[in-house]
């Protein structure tokens, strides 16, 4: 029996290395608390005399007067002169006086910028990006109201009604912070830094909720979606439901509210879980992954916040690699899954937290954020006219989001990461990996027009090479002594170190299995660093998946300290599994017992 979909879990992998933080002043946002720009209508010849009436019935004083760019008034209003002026006949618009500044805002003294934040270029060059001009709803456990880092709006709690969204959990505060955390000189900084977020409460404290919980946080988002200005929600959550359907014709009532929410100018961003399957499983998907309305977003494993597959493993997790797809992260397996898929970092996130404080997190839940970040800027953004994205609808959005994807990994192959259609892994789809900076002039992707004469040469994919440490190892003679696989990304004199069998020849032999590598690579080549406690005969040797059978790459005697560098030989995509692994084996034996030190292990290769 298939117990796979359980009903509306959090789509995360836990946490590690919570910190509290002392209370830093909140930097202010960029609209200035209570002080509004009056505009009049065309209509209105004497906007002076204009302006003196309403002061004298209304009691404000105006600090500016305009009369020709446009007619009108600066001043500091209550909300109940903002109303009033509101629904004044002559007024054409009441709005929030604000700050300005340049394009590009220097990360303040003091903040820390998580490798997701750097890997998607949200932060570059010592800049980060401005505020949202759209609001954006968290519907997951709630989020800190008081955290200096956040700017929190208006919410909701749908778990106990009438209460305030607290979050009790962190979750949905750490969802929150890569968003939006202000760049305020302390803490971490978000992709939209200080943008407006609506806690809307639908997961307890323990991270667990209901499908009813979760549609009442939809419906109070459709609701208010103009009323807040909300543009953009994240649902870093899910559970398992029935075959999906349109939205004409679907019968389930959560997709009926994400149907509504969407005409109502929502885009969806949504973890797609952290199983390892593939999400749009036709008869029991994870949803609201599998719905075709939202845009759903698959993790990448990224340890340095650059490209290239040159840095070390995620520091909190064991397993991952830096640059290719999260091991836990669920996929599409299905053209109509993938059509509305992408990708994002997920694994080690740093962001804010509950009490104020700062965690890592890894998940699908960790992915998703940084997705929904990127939405709002496009849609606007303090200091960029016009927006992308402005205008669009959320179907449109998605379509934008990810053929600016694609385009971005097909010219720099080195944004991408193994696992990316670019360099896939069969039966599983994770989408393209987005970044922040979406131009007004890309998208769609369009295929140009052939022209007759002369036939074009197509151009060659550009090629990069890439280096990869195990994600994981098996050992087949002697026993494990001390050490991990971990320690064989580098040659730092930390070690693993293997025992040799006790009887007969002494052996030891073991394998290191390398994941994410792309089938179209070429001129693979084997790197170890390692030694014996006496001198053995060693054998260096990689998997041929195609032939089924180990090929010898190095063999010599080895004593306490050598370092091998061996190419694979022609053909080197017959050692790549179906899956997208590489198994190197290392076999040393001789007479007497022995203790293997494998220092290093890597393969590198281009794609």
């Amino acid at each position: 029996m298939n117990f796979k979909r359980a009903l509306a879990v959090l789509a995360f992998v836990g946490f590690v290395s919570v910190t509290e933080a002392a209370a830093a002043a909140p930097r202010a946002v960029d609209a200035i608390p209570g002080r509004y720009v009056v505009v009049y209508k065309s209509s209105v010849s004497q906007p002076d005399r204009a302006t003196e009436q309403r002061q004298r019935e209304q009691g404000f004083r105006a600090s500016l007067r305009y009369d020709k760019a446009v007619k009108g008034f600066a001043a500091k209003l209550s909300s109940g002169q903002v109303q009033r002026l509101r629904e004044d006949p002559q007024v054409a618009a009441v709005v929030a006086d604000r700050r300005v500044h340049a394009v590009g805002f220097a990360v303040a003294s003091g903040e820390v910028v998580p490798t997701g934040i750097k890997r998607i270029g949200a932060v570059a060059a010592g800049q980060a990006r401005g505020a949202s001009s759209v609001d954006i709803a968290v519907i997951d456990t709630g989020v800190d109201l008081s955290h200096p880092d956040l700017n929190v709006g208006e919410g909701v709690n749908c778990v106990n009604p009438g209460a305030a969204p607290t979050d009790g959990n962190g979750h949905g505060t750490h969802v929150a912070g890569t968003i939006a955390a202000r760049n305020q000189g302390s803490g971490v900084v978000g992709v939209a830094p200080a943008s407006v977020i609506h806690p809307v409460k639908v997961l307890d404290d323990s991270g667990s909720g209901t499908s009813s919980q979760v549609l009442c946080g939809i419906d109070w988002v459709a609701n208010n979606a103009v009323r807040l200005n909300i543009k953009v929600a994240n649902m870093s959550l899910g559970g398992g439901g029935s075959p999906v359907a349109t939205c004409d014709t679907t019968t389930d009532p959560e997709h009926k509210s994400i149907c509504a929410a969407t005409r109502a100018g929502v885009t969806f961003t949504v973890a797609a879980g952290n199983d390892g399957w593939d999400f749009d499983y036709a008869k029991t998907p994870d949803t609201p992954a599998a719905y075709p309305e939202v845009l759903t977003v698959a993790a990448v494993s990224d340890g340095d916040g650059a490209g290239g597959a040159t840095g070390a493993a995620p520091s909190c997790m064991s397993g991952e690699s830096d640059d290719k797809y999260a091991s836990y992260s669920n996929y599409a397996a299905t053209t109509q899954g993938a059509a509305h898929l992408i990708a994002a970092p997920g694994s080690c996130i740093r962001s804010t937290w509950m009490r104020a404080g700062y965690a890592l997190s890894s998940g699908t839940s960790m992915a998703s954020p940084h997705v929904a970040g990127i939405a709002a800027l496009c849609l606007g953004e303090a200091g960029v006219s016009p927006a992308p994205c402005a205008g669009m609808t959320p179907a449109q959005v998605i379509a934008k989001l990810r053929a600016h994807a694609e385009n971005a990994a097909r010219a720099t192959l080195a944004f991408g990461f193994f696992g990316d259609p670019l360099r896939p892994v069969t039966g599983r789809m994770y989408g393209f990996m987005t970044p922040v900076a979406v131009a007004a002039s890309t998208d769609p992707v369009s295929t140009p027009t052939p022209t007759p004469t002369p036939t074009p040469t197509p151009t060659p994919a550009p090629t990069q090479s890439y280096s990869a440490a195990p994600a994981g190892a098996s050992v087949l003679a002697g026993t494990l002594r001390s050490g991990a696989v971990a320690s064989l990304a580098a040659a730092d004199g930390v070690l693993l170190r293997i025992n040799s069998t006790t009887s007969g020849t002494r052996v030891t032999d073991w394998y290191g299995r390398f994941t994410g590598v792309p089938s179209t690579l070429s001129d693979l080549a084997v790197t170890y660093r390692g030694g014996n406690s006496r001198s053995c005969g060693q054998t260096v040797s990689a998997y041929r998946y195609s032939t089924s059978s180990w090929v010898t790459l190095d063999s010599r005697s080895v004593g306490t300290t050598t370092t091998i560098t061996a190419p694979a030989g022609a053909s080197p995509a017959g050692f790549v599994s179906t899956t997208g692994e590489v198994r190197v084996r290392v076999r040393c034996s001789t007479s007497r017992s022995f203790t293997a030190n494998a220092d290093q292990l890597r393969i590198s290769y281009k794609a």
